[in-house]
């Protein structure tokens, strides 16, 4: 009895041990197969996604998620598919499910950033970029994310730094190169930005953008034409090269391209009307292509011995360069952005986040021009050798001339940041400049002007 029992006890273990090798072996099968299925649904979404299929890309993306609800890469490409269907708060809900999971996933910070910077939340977005060099410190993008970042905040120094961090860790990586060469044009270092420029002609002959941005570097005009005619080569379909070289010839009186231009489906383009405003002033004034060159210029005419005045002074970058020469400036600014929106840019843009330039020899008036300039111009204050307006805004400019009316006499220059070239411009600064005028019974004289950076130069005088 003992013997049969033990039999048909080691028969039923056999028959336990069977069925449980058998549900493992089962159990290991439907998982193979479960990832064999989300490693072939998952292509089958990259490959739409590749093909711009995005809506067939966004099932096969949810068909993995069904199966694997934590699949890292499904969501991090479903973030980037709802971004580019402008879904920006979808798709920052993917991106931070990504990182909830794996804390450490880069790829998940920086398209944060991405997306932070999109909603104009420079901050966070700069805190994004910073985790994901934390994470990975030859993270290539996050650290040309980041350079982007700091030039937008008007931080061009740290700007310098991260796209020199991106090209160490990629010597090819061209866009690099360009926006380098863009921040040290704004820092006035020309040479070292067209050195930049022609080393991304050298990686790749064929990208406008060098020959572009290379053309507002021109010591003279010719320069400049030849430099725009070799953009045009590669791009007959660029809009702003054919228009400047037209304009660019007409300066030089050759009008041929330009005329045509004025009947063709471009005639009403901002840089079309810009140069014909230029071309039906009394005298053509001269001209010049980058902002330090005419700095020179109208500083080489003005009375130095008086100070400068400038309403807009944001990082103080074109603060500093004045006050090099004038020794003495006044300037004017919220900085924290422009007060209301601008067209397409936000209230807020521009802002220094209430951080006052510290410059030897200026002294700065914070707050909205409406509120600071009563005060300030109740006292009596040193006429003005040159005044740099560069509030953008119709209602800052309009607000700061007819206040500024006090310190203006025939000898004062006023230089306008953008003037000419945006969509809009007549709207703008152009509007509050000639609305003064009418207003004060001045006439004014173009004295100099730059196409590359909208800028303008005039002399008041006051009519017969």
């Amino acid at each position: 009895m003992s013997q049969k029992f033990n039999l048909i006890l080691l028969i039923l273990a056999l028959i336990i041990l069977r069925k449980l090798y058998t549900i493992v072996i089962y159990g290991n099968y439907v998982c193979m197969n479960q990832n064999l299925k989300i490693d072939e649904t998952f292509n089958l979404a990259v490959k739409n996604h590749i093909k711009n299929n995005l809506k067939e890309a966004q099932n096969f993306y949810n068909q993995v998620l069904k199966i694997n609800p934590n699949h890292i890469s499904a969501l991090n490409n479903l973030g980037g598919l709802f971004r580019q269907l402008g879904e920006t708060e979808t798709a920052k809900s993917f991106y931070n499910k990504t990182v909830k999971i794996n804390p450490n996933f880069a790829d998940g910070h920086n398209n944060l950033g991405i997306i932070y910077r999109e909603l104009g939340d420079h901050q966070k977005a700069l805190s994004c970029y910073k985790k994901t060099i934390e994470i990975n410190p030859n993270f290539t993008n996050a650290h040309y994310n980041l350079g982007i970042i700091y030039r937008e905040l008007g931080d061009y120094q740290k700007a310098v730094s991260c796209y020199k961090k991106t090209i160490e860790i990629n010597p090819n990586h061209i866009n690099s190169y360009n926006n380098l060469g863009i921040v040290l044009e704004e820092l006035g270092e020309y040479k070292k930005a067209l050195s930049y420029y022609e080393k991304g002609i050298e990686i790749n002959p064929n990208n406008i953008n060098f020959y572009w941005n290379a053309h507002i570097l021109a010591s003279d005009m010719n320069e400049a034409l030849s430099r725009l005619k070799k953009l045009y080569k590669i791009d007959n379909k660029h809009t702003k090269a054919k228009i400047m070289i037209g304009a660019l010839e007409g300066y030089k009186g050759n009008f041929d391209l330009f005329n045509d231009m004025l009947t063709s489906p471009n005639s009403d383009h901002p840089y079309v009307r810009s140069a014909k405003w230029i071309f039906s002033l009394p005298k053509l004034p001269k001209i010049f292509f980058n902002r330090c060159s005419f700095f020179d210029a109208v500083i080489a005419v003005s009375e130095k011995s008086r100070p400068f005045y400038e309403f807009g002074v944001w990082n103080g970058v074109s603060f500093q360069y004045l006050i090099n020469t004038f020794k003495k400036g006044f300037g004017f600014d919220t900085f924290t952005g422009i007060p209301e929106a601008w067209h397409n840019e936000p209230k807020g843009n521009y802002s220094n986040f209430g951080a006052v330039p510290k410059i030897d020899g200026g002294e700065f008036i914070v707050g909205k021009f409406e509120d600071t300039l009563p005060d300030f111009f109740l006292k009596e204050r040193p006429k003005a050798s040159l005044i740099n307006f560069d509030a953008d805004l119709y209602s800052s400019t309009i607000c700061a001339l007819n206040y500024a009316n006090k310190v203006i006499d025939n000898k004062t220059i006023l230089v306008f940041d953008e003037l000419i070239m945006n969509k809009n411009w007549e709207k703008d600064e152009f509007k509050a400049l000639n609305e003064f005028c009418y207003n004060s019974g001045f006439g004014y004289e173009v004295i100099a002007f730059s196409f590359s950076t909208k800028q303008v130069a005039v002399k008041l005088k006051k009519k017969n």
